[in-house]
C-alpha cells in the first residue's frame, strides 16, 4: 500500500525542482504524468551517460522521472491545450515550473486555473516567485542561491564566495512544494477546494539561511566567510583535516572541549582560562595558536580512530566521507535507501527520501518513462473530472485541527513543528526544566529560538520519570502527530517509543528523526548537521579546485534544514493515508539518509566511470559559463549562469564579442570549457568596469540568468523578496523583540500565519494538565513536587 495512491498528479516541470517535486509524489504512490513538449524535456540531453554518450536518455533525467508516465503535447495547438485541461480535470494537484508567459497564454494562472478547475492544488515552482519586478527574469540555482546570501558564507574569507554544488536549493524547492501541497490536500479533504501554490526557491533558501544567521545573531556575529568553521559555534566546530581525509566536528557543551583538551595530553596553553574556553575560543579566526595545535593532533590520526575517541569521551565527530564510501554505506544499505533505474543499459542506484514509512514505503517503480511512452494510452483514457462539494463554513487554516507533540530540539525537530504549526496545527512543545534545549537555555541563542518555535505552546513533563512518560503516553491519545529528534532509542528508553504510544493509541503517527535512523550498523551515530553532509559527501566537493583546498561549509546547517522538510513530508503523507484508512504508522528519517537524496546526480556519475567528482568550485555539470563575479572596487559579487544556446549569444552580445557569437563550435558548452581561461577573463574583465547591480540590470535585460550576491541585510529589502514577508517581527511573549523568518509558501486561500509568540518554558501547563489530561489541582500539585510536572 502507498500512501498517495489514491493522487493523480499533472507536471508540466523543466530543470531540477518542478521535476524532482513530482517524482516525489511518485515515490509515494501517486499517479504522475509528466507533460512533455515536442521534442521532450531538455533533461532527457544532460548526462551522466552509461556509455558516456548521449545515445540514451541520461542518468539525470531518470534521476528526475523515475516512476513517472510521459506524453508529449504542443499547447500551443488548441487541440492539445484542451487535452492537457481534461487532463488537470481528473487531476488532484498541478506541479509546473513555466514561464510567466506561458503561464498567461495557456491560461495556467492561479486565477484562470480557479475558474476552471476549482478542485485543483496548483503548485507553481519558479526561481523567484510569480508576483513582483523579478517574476519574469531568467533563473538557475546558482543565481538563487546568490539572492539568498548563501555564498558570502561559504569559503574563505580572502577568495570569492562559494556556492553548494550540484543544484541544492533545487532540490530544498521540490522538497518544500511537496510539503506545502500535502497541506494544502489536507486542508481539501475539508473544504473541498483547490487553491494555488506560488513556491520560490530564492525564498525558500533565503528561509533556511536567514534562519541560520539567527543562531549567532545576538551576539552579532557577521555572516560571512570563515573558512573551515563556524565563527560564533562553541569551539571545536567546523571542518578539519584527519591523516586519511576530512572530518566534521560538532561541539554543543563547552565541556567537551575539556575532553578535547584531556585526550590531547592537557598541553601548557591549556593552563590560560581563555584557552579553556569553547565559546571564546569560537569567536576568533582560524590559525591562532590553539586552532593550529588542535588540528596538528588531529592529523595524527585516521577518521576512524577520531571516530571511536570521540564514542569513547562524549564528543561528536564524523566522517567526510567521498562518494565511493557512501555507495558502500552498510547504515544505507540496511535502510533501503537505494531504489534501482535503467540508463541504458545499466542498473543504477539513485537515493530514495529520507522519510521510511512503516506502512506505506516509498519505492522507486520504474526507470524514467520513454519519450511518450504513454501518450497513446492517456489521450484514449476518459478523463472523468473531479467533482468535490464545496462544505459550507469550512474554513480556517490548512492544518486546523491537527495537534502535534513536538520533542525537537536545536533546529532539525523545531523547525519542522515551527512549518506544521505555521500551517495551522496546534504544536505543543514537550520539554523540562531538568534539561532545557540549548536553544532555549543559553541567551545567546534566543533569536534562533524564537524564529524555531513561534506559533506553538509549552508543557513541561519530566519524561525520565515513568510517571511523566505514563502522562506523555496518555497526552498522545488526544494527538495526532508526535515528532522527535533525539538520538536513536531515547524514546523507546523512556516509554515513548511508537510501539508504546501506539498500544494507547493505534492512529499516532510517529515521526523519529535521529542521525542515521533508529536501527542499523551506525544507530547510534550522534551528530548535527554537519555530520549528515559530510557522510552525503556533499562538504568534501565545496571548495576551490585550483588550490584543492576544500572547505566544506560549515555555516549553514543543510542537514537541519532537508531533516525538517522531510520530516514534515512524512508526517503529512503517514496523516493523509491515515485520513483514508485510519491507521497510524512509524516514519523512521535518517539525517544521513536525508542529506542523500539530494546527491543522486554525482552517484550516478560515479557508478558510470568510477571517478569521484573532486572539488567543485562554481562549476556546474551541464552550464558554461557558470560563477560567480567580483565587480568595480571589489566585495561585491554577482552571479552568472549561461544555460544553452540562446544565453551564450546574448552573452557575447553584451561583452562586444562577435566572433565568439559566430563561431558555431563555441554554441557547446564542453568546446567553451576548452576555452574556459580565455572566457572567464573576459567575463571578469567586463564585471570589473561596473558596479554589481548595474551589471545584473545589463545581464538580466539581455535574457541571462544573473544575480547579485547578496549580503544577508541586503536580502531583508532587496525587491526580489517584495510581497513575500520574507522577514516578520516576532513581539509578545517572555523573549525580547527580534526579527524572525517567514515560512516560505504563498497560498491563495490558507496562508501559513504566525499566530503567536514563542512560548516560556511551560507556558501552557494549565491547558495541557487541566484541559487535554483533565488532571485535577491536588494531583497537579503533587506531581509537581515530586518532580513529575517540571
Amino acid at each position: 500500500m502507498s500512501a498517495l495512491a489514491h493522487l493523480r498528479v499533472i507536471e508540466y516541470g523543466a530543470g531540477v525542482a518542478a521535476p524532482f517535486c513530482a517524482r516525489l509524489f511518485a515515490d509515494l504512490g501517486a499517479e504522475v504524468i509528466k507533460i512533455e513538449p515536442p521534442g521532450g524535456d531538455t533533461s532527457r540531453r544532460r548526462g551522466p551517460f552509461a556509455d558516456g554518450t548521449s545515445n540514451h536518455d541520461g542518468g539525470f533525467f531518470h534521476l528526475l522521472n523515475a516512476g513517472k508516465r510521459s506524453v508529449v503535447a504542443d499547447l500551443d495547438t488548441p487541440g492539445d491545450l484542451e487535452f492537457f485541461h481534461s487532463m488537470l480535470s481528473a487531476a488532484d494537484v498541478l506541479v509546473e515550473s513555466l514561464t510567466m508567459e506561458e503561464r498567461q497564454r495557456w491560461s495556467l494562472d492561479f486565477e484562470a486555473i480557479r475558474a476552471r478547475h476549482p478542485h485543483l492544488i496548483a503548485v507553481s515552482i519558479s526561481p523567484y516567485g510569480r508576483t513582483g519586478k523579478w517574476a519574469h527574469r531568467a533563473g538557475a540555482d546558482l543565481t538563487v542561491q546568490a539572492l539568498s546570501a548563501l555564498p558570502v558564507a561559504i569559503g574563505r574569507p580572502d577568495r570569492a564566495p562559494l556556492p553548494l554544488p550540484f543544484d541544492q536549493a533545487d532540490y530544498q524547492t521540490g522538497f518544500h512544494g511537496l510539503a506545502a501541497a500535502l497541506c494544502a490536500l489536507h486542508e481539501r479533504d475539508r473544504s473541498g477546494l483547490g487553491q494555488g501554490i506560488d513556491i520560490s526557491s530564492a525564498h525558500v533558501l533565503a528561509y533556511q539561511v536567514g534562519g541560520m544567521s539567527l543562531a549567532t545573531a545576538k551576539r552579532r556575529i557577521e555572516w560571512k566567510r570563515a573558512g573551515r568553521i563556524i565563527k560564533g559555534a562553541l569551539y571545536p566546530t567546523g571542518f578539519f583535516e584527519a591523516a586519511d581525509g576530512y572530518v566534521c566536528i560538532a561541539t554543543i557543551h563547552g565541556r567537551q572541549w575539556l575532553g578535547y583538551i584531556k585526550l590531547m595530553g592537557d598541553p601548557a596553553w591549556a593552563q590560560d582560562e581563555k584557552n579553556r574556553d569553547s565559546l571564546h575560543l569560537g569567536t576568533l579566526d582560524e590559525g591562532g595558536e590553539v586552532d593550529l595545535a588542535f588540528r596538528g593532533w588531529l592529523k595524527r590520526h585516521t577518521r576512524a580512530q577520531l571516530q571511536a575517541l570521540a564514542k569513547d569521551n562524549g564528543v561528536i565527530i564524523g566522517s567526510v566521507n567521498d562518494i565511493a564510501e557512501v555507495l558502500e554505506s552498510d547504515q544505507l544499505a540496511f535502510r533501503n535507501q537505494w531504489g534501482h533505474v535503467e540508463v541504458g543499459d545499466v542498473d543504477v542506484r539513485i537515493p530514495k527520501p529520507g522519510y521510511l514509512l512503516e506502512r506505506t514505503p516509498t519505492a522507486i517503480r520504474s526507470s524514467g518513462p520513454a519519450l511518450d511512452g504513454d501518450g497513446a494510452r492517456l489521450r484514449a483514457r476518459k478523463h472523468t473530472p473531479r467533482l468535490l462539494q464545496e462544505k459550507a463554513g469550512a474554513s480556517g487554516t490548512a492544518l486546523s485541527g491537527v495537534r502535534v507533540l513536538d520533542f525537537g530540539w536545536n533546529w532539525a525537530g523545531p523547525m519542522a513543528g515551527q512549518l506544521l504549526a505555521d500551517m495551522g496545527a496546534e504544536v505543543i512543545r514537550v520539554e523540562t526544566t531538568l534539561r532545557p534545549d540549548n536553544m532555549r537555555l543559553y541567551p545567546h541563542n534566543a533569536y534562533f529560538f524564537c524564529h524555531n518555535n513561534r506559533s506553538k505552546k509549552s508543557a513541561t513533563f519530566n519524561i525520565a520519570d515513568p510517571r511523566g512518560s505514563a502522562l506523555v503516553r496518555k497526552l498522545a491519545t488526544r494527538c495526532d502527530i508526535v515528532m522527535d529528534n533525539f538520538a536513536a532509542g531515547v524514546m523507546a528508553k523512556n516509554g515513548l517509543g511508537y510501539a508504546d504510544l501506539a498500544a494507547e493509541n493505534p492512529k499516532i503517527i510517529v515521526v523519529s528523526m535521529s542521525m542515521a535512523g533508529q536501527q542499523g550498523p551506525k544507530r547510534d551515530m550522534r551528530g548535527f548537521a554537519a555530520i549528515a553532509s559530510g557522510y552525503s559527501g556533499l562538504d568534501k566537493l565545496v571548495g576551490y579546485p585550483d588550490t584543492e583546498d576544500a572547505t566544506g561549509f560549515m555555516a549553514f546547517g543543510l542537514g537541519d534544514t532537508t531533516q525538517a522538510i522531510q520530516g514534515v513530508i512524512g508526517a503529512l503523507a503517514a496523516l493523509a493515508h491515515r485520513n483514508r484508512t485510519g491507521q497510524g504508522q512509524f516514519v523512521d528519517l535518517g539525517q544521513t539518509a536525508s542529506m542523500c537524496a539530494s546527491m543522486g546526480e554525482p552517484f550516478i556519475g560515479y557508478q558510470f566511470d568510477g571517478r569521484e567528482p573532486g572539488i567543485r568550485g562554481d562549476g556546474h555539470p551541464c552550464y558554461f559559463p557558470h560563477g560567480i563575479y567580483a565587480t568595480r572596487g571589489g566585495g561585491r559579487w554577482l552571479a552568472l549562469v549561461v544555460r544553452d544556446e540562446g544565453d551564450w549569444i546574448a552573452l557575447c552580445t553584451v561583452l562586444g564579442r562577435a566572433d565568439w557569437s559566430a563561431d558555431e563550435r563555441l554554441r557547446k558548452p564542453e568546446i567553451r570549457r576548452q576555452r574556459a581561461d580565455e572566457i572567464g577573463e573576459a567575463i571578469r574583465k567586463w564585471c570589473e568596469t561596473l558596479d554589481r547591480d548595474e551589471a545584473v540590470e545589463i545581464l538580466a535585460s539581455a535574457g541571462l540568468a544573473a544575480a547579485p550576491v547578496l549580503e544577508l541585510q541586503e536580502c531583508r529589502t532587496h525587491e526580489v523578496f517584495a510581497g513575500r514577508d520574507l522577514v516578520i517581527a516576532h513581539t509578545g511573549g517572555s523573549y525580547e523583540p527580534c526579527d524572525i523568518y517567514a515560512t516560505p509558501w504563498l497560498f491563495t486561500r490558507t496562508p501559513p500565519v504566525v499566530s503567536g509568540p514563542t512560548p516560556a518554558m511551560g507556558e501552557h501547563n494549565d491547558y495541557v494538565y487541566r484541559s487535554l489530561l483533565d488532571l485535577d489541582e491536588d494531583t497537579i500539585t503533587r506531581l509537581k513536587d515530586a518532580q513529575v510536572l517540571v
